[in-house]
């Protein structure tokens, strides 16, 4: 890796040496995955020390069971008046800090990152890298948002990300490999495969109904906690002829992206796996979290706009008609929702080049935690923030 990561900054001369990160858990995956997802880039890349504070260790083991970088994991409970602040302090998510914390980061006089939820609804970018003075110590908080062009926050992205994806997928074997070791079965050139993960709201039974009346060979792979590993043909549950529900696994967060690579289709929700879906480049539906006055789907609504210049008019409609079921229902009530389903999934399931146009346009863009540093190195240095 280059000593230079960007903006001119060595990454041997960094100010920021130590940076905590805080999340306090309420989407069990999400927002413990998207705060380790970037505290172990910036251990791994940049060297710096990490605290990853969590209310939920729990959500955290079932992703991370082994942590495969330097970052100290702590119980957001353990924190007491002898508490010392890091270079950078991130908030995720906007939680509340401690009264300590915030003492002991004006005392370190810390970098304060509020990274927020992602979205792609214009009104984000007004927002973005706003200073936000605290009301009694002075100290600056800078809401930091996530987004999918070059002026807001950018996505997660490790650096080997799309070197690692293309050199597995480039590989049968080692896809085989990778699946007869986590009880996956092996690809089949005449089987479409789907991985499946979203949230107990959505509607299940029209989607299972509607695979098994394509006409083609369907496994839906299905994470589960309780899983007991069990030998070919595999724990599966035979929902017709021509779709097979097989149990798999819930796995760790590094191994899902394989998952998501290896795979047709992807059902993801949230907004980690979100993320990793789109760098897979292959065809997804977005499970979105259920927010009060539906705001979720206004935020649904702005990330599918995005879309549109990589779509033509049909295969859009049918991305987009896609999600209003699957997170809606469908509201239009005088629609026949089944052959809607069937109709849009015919449509939607070959959409890998499409797909691969978005992840392709992503991937030009500079990550997430990068921008986060360039910001972080101008303010200790007293210089505008500039990408």
């Amino acid at each position: 890796m280059s000593p230079v990561f960007s903006a001119g900054f060595m990454i041997e001369n960094l100010m920021i040496k130590s940076v905590d990160i805080f999340c306090a858990v309420i989407d069990n995956y999400g927002d413990i995955g998207v705060c380790w997802r970037l505290a172990r880039q910036m251990s791994l890349e940049y060297g710096l020390t990490l605290r990853l504070y969590t209310d939920n260790m729990d959500s955290f083991r079932a992703i991370v069971p082994a942590p495969d970088a330097p970052v100290e994991v702590l119980d957001w409970g353990t924190i007491g008046q002898g508490y010392k602040a890091s270079d950078m302090v991130i908030e995720g998510f906007a939680c509340t800090l401690p009264d300590s914390v915030i003492q002991a980061m004006v005392h370190k006089k810390s970098v304060w990152i509020d990274l927020e939820y992602l979205t792609a609804e214009e009104w984000a970018v007004g927002c973005h890298a706003i200073p936000s003075p605290h009301p009694t110590t002075g100290l600056t908080k800078t809401l930091f948002f996530p987004g999918f062009d070059e002026k807001t926050g950018g996505l997660i992205r490790e650096k080997d990300l799309i070197l690692r994806r293309n050199a597995f997928l480039g590989d049968k074997t080692s896809q085989n490999k990778w699946r007869n070791a986590h009880f996956i079965p092996e690809i089949d050139e005449n089987t479409f495969d789907i991985s499946f993960f979203c949230y107990k709201t959505a509607p299940i039974g029209d989607l299972f109904e509607t695979f098994s009346s394509l006409g083609r060979k369907i496994r839906v792979l299905r994470p589960v906690k309780d899983f007991k590993a069990s030998s070919p043909p595999y724990s599966k549950e035979n929902h017709s002829p021509f779709c097979e529900i097989i149990d798999i696994p819930f796995l760790p967060q590094y191994d899902y992206d394989y998952l998501l690579w290896t795979c047709d289709l992807n059902f993801v929700r949230g907004e980690d796996s979100f993320v990793r879906a789109q760098f897979a480049g292959k065809p997804f539906l977005w499970n979105i979290y259920v927010q009060d006055k539906q705001a979720h789907l206004l935020k649904m609504e702005a990330f599918l706009n995005r879309l549109t210049p990589f779509y033509d008019e049909s295969s859009f409609e049918s991305l987009a008609n896609l999600h209003d079921l699957w997170n809606e229902g469908g509201r239009n009530t005088h629609i026949n929702t089944k052959s809607l389903w069937r109709e849009c999934l015919e449509s939607f399931v070959g959409q890998t080049q499409k797909a691969g146009a978005w992840t392709d346009y992503l991937v030009t863009q500079t990550d997430l935690c990068t921008r986060l540093m360039v910001f972080a190195e101008t303010q200790n240095r007293d210089k505008e923030y500039v990408l």
